[in-house]
């Protein structure tokens, strides 16, 4: 009776961590952000990308709420680019998307849609500096 109990606690906890995902440490983090670096700069010479971006001036100051700025901003690039070019896109929301705190709130800071508009290229460019940044945290 025992060893099923056991079992069963260990079992549970083994589906919650598949279920939720275990937190990563800072060696997969940093790989993480590394692969979404290398896939950003697949995307670097994009010239056929339409519209604006929307990307705060202080985009440092909350890292949080600009990731997921960025990631918003990823998901409509996207949809303006072929599917033959979306795998870069794709690869950096998944390696991203375990950094996000979906309890985050801090209302200092902006709203994406608060953000300035910026062209293809200098939302590139922030958002390589910002995942660099971020990288610096973590090593």
């Amino acid at each position: 009776m025992c060893k099923a109990l056991i079992f069963g606690c260990v079992a549970a906890v083994i589906l919650m961590s598949a279920a939720y995902g275990a937190p990563l440490n800072w060696t997969q983090k940093a790989a993480r952000l590394e692969a979404s670096i290398a896939d950003l700069g697949l995307l670097k010479d994009f010239d056929n990308v339409s519209g604006d971006s929307l990307l705060s001036e202080d985009s440092f100051e909350c890292n949080h709420t600009t990731l997921a700025c960025f990631l918003k901003e990823l998901e409509v690039l996207k949809l303006d680019l072929e599917e033959d070019k979306q795998r870069p896109v794709i690869n950096i929301q998944k390696n991203l998307e375990d950094f996000m705190d979906p309890n985050f709130s801090n209302p200092t800071c902006k709203k994406c849609e608060a953000n300035e508009k910026k062209k293809f290229p200098e939302f590139h460019q922030e958002m390589t500096r910002f995942l660099q940044s971020m990288q610096k945290e973590i090593v």
